[in-house]
């Protein structure tokens, strides 16, 4: 009985005041429990296809994606959020792993972890190849509000670059 008082003390400890060296007589698997219990959510970043990258807050200001493997939110709500019914947009060079988003198709999962840990996994719904001045390439309909625009439901918009001009969008809900 007087075991059992002391890892529930163990596991309290841990708990206030994070890991810390665990005395012989706990379990290894009771230690790994509770810390296991105790790690905080992940947060800001992105899933597909086998692949995760963080995400950053940015803004519209921003002339160019951000470097390295990293993506950054653009267009729409900036704060990447899972529960506002938003959209965000998120942007990431080709020649980075977010630039894979070129192989997303319809349907297509995709998951986010949000700026509050919680997790969604958002389906593919279109993929245009867009200008930089937001109209579908060859056309001259323009989709730059579909890009841009945070009242348009929860959704995620997801850009990379395919050339000097022309950019690929995929759309997640």
């Amino acid at each position: 009985m007087k075991f059992n008082r002391l890892v529930a003390v163990v596991a309290a400890a841990v708990i206030a005041f994070g890991a810390f060296v665990t005395p012989s007589f706990v379990s290894a698997s009771a230690s790994q429990n509770v810390q296991a219990a105790t790690k905080a959510p992940a947060r800001n970043k992105i899933s597909f296809n086998g692949v995760t990258v963080p995400v950053v807050k940015g803004n519209m200001s921003v002339t160019s994606a951000p470097h390295k493997n990293v993506a950054q939110t653009w267009g729409g709500q900036t704060t990447l959020s899972n529960t506002d019914n938003q959209s965000t947009e998120m942007i990431g060079h080709n020649n980075t792993t977010f630039g894979k988003i070129v192989n997303l198709k319809k349907g297509s999962a995709v998951t986010v972890h949000d700026n509050m840990g919680n997790v969604k996994v958002y389906h593919v719904t279109k993929v245009l190849n867009v200008t930089d001045k937001g109209f579908i390439n060859h056309t001259s309909t323009s989709v730059y509000n579909q890009i841009v625009d945070a009242n348009q439901g929860e959704q995620v918009v997801l850009q990379t670059c395919l050339s000097q001009t022309v950019n690929r969008l995929v759309w997640a809900r």
